[in-house]
């Protein structure tokens, strides 16, 4: 579990951390100035300064998984679209949803409450992706699926970029 949050939102970060702590998964949350680098990359940097990602597999079945091995493959598997009105619930839901063991339960207002300062820290523009529905529900008629962005099984990603400032949820599970 990573957290790593700027100056202003210090009151932010142990709450954040004891979530993160209390969740059965592991999960990175990291808020940053924007220096114009893509949502692959943010991600991709993210999961890399924890060693949840990187060229070199370290998982115990290496080939045996499709972990993306460069940012741009990260970037490719942000393939959705998240509109900015809609980025508190997928944060929500990536923040509070039990990705291995969904069961259709939503997450808890707890979740909710940490999701608001890290997407109203974006503003109304943001550019938010994710990796897909692992996390949040799909689309109707269409199944739960995801590109993954770490060796884990599930993995949920959203990042987005706004005002300044990016901001990378990632959660993972596996069963």
């Amino acid at each position: 579990m990573s957290v790593r949050l700027p100056e202003e939102l210090a009151a932010l970060r142990e709450p954040l951390s004891d979530w993160a702590a209390r969740q059965h998964s592991d999960m990175v949350v990291t808020v940053g100035e924007d220096h114009g680098l893509d949502h692959g990359r943010l991600c991709w940097d993210a999961l890399r300064a924890v060693d949840l990602i990187g060229p070199a597999c370290w998982c115990p079945r290496p080939g045996r998984h499709s972990s993306p091995h460069d940012d741009r493959l990260v970037h490719e598997r942000l393939r959705v679209r998240v509109p900015a009105a809609d980025a508190l619930t997928w944060m929500t839901h990536t923040l509070g949803q039990n990705l291995v063991h969904t069961h259709g339960n939503p997450p808890g207002r707890r979740a909710r409450e940490l999701a608001e300062p890290l997407v109203a820290l974006l503003g109304p523009d943001a550019d938010w992706r994710a990796n897909g529905y692992a996390a949040h529900p799909a689309p109707a008629g269409h199944n739960r699926s995801w590109g993954s962005v770490t060796p884990f099984t599930f993995d949920a990603a959203l990042v987005g970029i706004g005002n300044g400032r990016t901001v990378v949820a990632v959660a993972t599970g596996e069963d």
